[in-house]
């Protein structure tokens, strides 16, 4: 599977070690007792944490452990969440419809290859929907260093070919070889094949 259009990745600076970030907690932790008319002496007996440490957490001078949140938080009767701002995640969804003529990677008359993964997604995995007419034959130079592909035949018989070995594959099998030497995928039944792939880089 040749690959098109692939960008360097991008390096990055280093960040130089500094001081870390105050956390949000200890204006909250304070905000959260005024509310309720408590001291830092009557907070520190009620959640068992010294007015010394409690008084360093309101002014963001210490990060405290989560033991040291979870008695704060119980002492004032609140959650967590209302303490700390936890960070959520999204849920993201990418649909590739099936009309997207830019995720054909190749159309040929006897083969066919459609991206099934976002092409702007930053990866190392990539996947692919090929179909091969009778008698069609889909060759690839070799890829980056360490690339390999996992081929599964939905539909047909296929012959896969890496280097110097080869199999066949039937319907519904499954085969993982190597694709950084020359590789094939040949039709050699008497139908249509359609297969799906995957193509993992190897990370740097």
């Amino acid at each position: 599977m040749a690959k098109v259009n692939k960008n360097p990745k991008k390096t990055r600076e280093k960040e130089k070690p500094g001081r870390p970030q105050p956390s949000p907690f200890g204006g909250r932790l304070r905000a959260a007792r005024l509310a309720r008319h408590l001291t830092l002496e009557q907070l520190s007996e009620l959640a068992g944490v010294s007015k010394a440490m409690l008084s360093q957490i309101e002014q963001n001078k210490v990060n405290p452990t989560v033991a040291v949140m979870l008695r704060i938080a119980a002492a004032l009767q609140v959650s967590m969440d209302e303490l700390i701002d936890i960070p959520t995640r999204s849920n993201i969804i990418r649909i590739i419809p099936a009309s997207e003529e830019r995720y054909t990677f190749l159309a040929e008359p006897d083969c066919t290859i459609r991206t099934l993964s976002p092409l702007n997604l930053e990866k190392n995995i990539e996947f692919y929907r090929i179909t091969l007419e009778q008698g069609a034959e889909h060759s690839s130079e070799p890829h980056y260093p360490g690339t390999e592909e996992f081929l599964y035949v939905n539909r047909g018989r296929v012959r896969v070919t890496t280097g110097q070995q080869e199999a066949d594959l039937n319907r519904g099998d499954a085969i993982h070889y190597r694709a950084d030497v020359p590789h094939s995928i040949a039709n050699i039944g008497r139908s249509g094949v359609e297969a799906y792939m995957i193509v993992h880089y190897r990370a740097d």
